[in-house]
């Protein structure tokens, strides 16, 4: 299994996404954060598995939300740099 780390930038993406759909309709920023967290889980156990966006760089979509995370693999770490918008080119 690797570690799992979330830079700085995804982290602020990431909470921006969250009050975003709160605002939306009361409970799905915490859907938005369990799709977040499965996944983290998948990340961790299969990272090559996920679609390459670059020789350094993949992606993984949320389940059932219009983002994706993009990370790199990186001596047994994922290291997520970004939660993009689909809309939003991902790197």
């Amino acid at each position: 299994m690797y570690n799992l780390q979330v830079q700085a930038e995804a982290f602020h993406e990431l909470q921006e996404a969250f009050q975003w759909y709160e605002t939306q309709q009361e409970g799905l920023g915490w859907k938005f954060i369990s799709a977040f967290e499965e996944a983290c889980v998948k990340l961790q156990h299969h990272p090559q598995h996920y679609t390459a966006l670059n020789e350094h760089f993949r992606r993984y979509r949320l389940q059932g939300f219009p983002y994706l995370l993009v990370y790199e693999i990186e001596a047994g770490n994922v290291i997520i740099i970004a939660v993009r918008h689909a809309a939003m080119r991902p790197l």
